[in-house]
């Protein structure tokens, strides 16, 4: 029976109570974090952004030059954080998204900054982040050539020059989440002509009141690899589309597809 009870109640190691003792007291123990081993910064961070305990201000006191993926979208960040991203360089996974409302105090310019400095990110979460514009994008896709996964859903001032932008430079996007955007069927027509459409498997344009039947007709015509189509709450998207969609399942290619969704009016 002990060896049972042990085993169900696992004792956390010294490290792990010594890294939690550190997130609780936190106050005390920012400072010190500048001297702090590798290890347990990362550790530490971790925590910290489990619990949304990053700022601006601290930032910079738990990064490791070795970081790889950064989850920020439990905390509340602006453009000062991104700047201080410079020794972070091998960056590859960002998660940026806000969930419980929209964020206003991530620009553009914290996003150009960003691309900058961390030219291997491959994954980028924006979601409602609502300031930022057609600049962040683009200088994502120019700067950031391996990108291969990108959500801007309620990113609200998104224009096509988004979408033109990734069509001409990012030819690795698999997968993109451009929700409640201003993009229009030009801009579709942009990212189809782009050899991404070769690799893109997944897109979500739910509530893109500016998207018709044309758009949902280039994406299946012109991605082969094209797995999940979403475009809900699409006001100019008719029944043609559904017609189109039925007609692609029918197919050999179609029959690969593993997510649609859609309303029509």
């Amino acid at each position: 029976m002990a060896a049972t009870e042990s085993s169900i109640f696992a004792i956390p190691s010294l490290f792990q109570a010594s890294t939690k003792a550190v997130i609780h007291n936190l106050h005390n123990y920012e400072e010190s974090l500048w001297e702090t081993p590798e290890n347990i910064k990362q550790a530490i961070l971790r925590l910290m952004s489990k619990r949304g305990l990053i700022t601006d201000e601290n930032i910079d006191k738990v990064l490791t030059p070795r970081l790889r993926s950064l989850d920020l979208s439990g905390s509340k960040v602006s453009d000062e954080c991104l700047f201080k991203l410079s020794s972070v360089r091998h960056l590859v996974k960002l998660d940026l998204n806000s969930f419980k409302e929209s964020n206003q105090s991530i620009t553009s310019a914290g996003i150009i900054s960003l691309s900058k400095t961390c030219p291997y990110l491959q994954i980028v979460y924006l979601r409602r982040n609502i300031n930022l514009t057609d600049d962040a994008i683009c200088a994502l896709s120019e700067n950031c050539p391996m990108l291969r996964e990108l959500n801007v859903g309620g990113c609200i001032l998104l224009t096509d020059s988004s979408l033109r932008a990734l069509g001409e430079s990012s030819k690795s996007l698999k997968s993109l989440n451009i929700i409640a955007s201003q993009v229009t069927d030009d801009g579709i027509h942009s990212l189809c002509q782009g050899d991404c459409s070769q690799v893109l498997t997944e897109i979500d344009m739910s509530g893109c009141k500016h998207l018709t039947d044309e758009a949902v007709e280039l994406l299946l015509q012109s991605c082969p690899q094209l797995r999940i189509l979403l475009f809900a709450r699409c006001p100019g998207i008719t029944e043609n589309s559904r017609i189109a969609l039925e007609e692609k399942l029918l197919s050999t290619e179609g029959a690969q597809m593993k997510q649609v969704s859609w309303t029509i009016y």
